[in-house]
């Protein structure tokens, strides 16, 4: 892996902050319409992102993962 001088890596997060600067102007700007059209289009493809049981694993991970999180509230160290 390549190894990068401090001031490359100053520019490189300079241009990150640049850019995302310029990214939540450019939401800023963009009609509620559009917004609710992009959402729209990312919750009809949702299949594409992922099966049905691997979103149902994710989800009983999600609720052993609270469970243990409150026994851990409730119990302590």
């Amino acid at each position: 892996m390549p190894h990068i001088t401090p001031k490359q890596a100053r520019a490189y997060l300079a241009g990150l902050a640049l850019a995302n600067e310029f990214e939540i102007e450019e939401l800023r700007k963009a009609p509620v319409e559009l917004k609710l059209r992009q959402l729209w289009a990312l919750m009809t493809s949702m299949h594409l992102f992922e099966e049905k049981d691997a979103r149902r694993e994710a989800r009983e991970r999600n609720e052993v993962r609270q469970r243990w999180a409150r026994l851990y509230r409730v119990l302590g160290d």
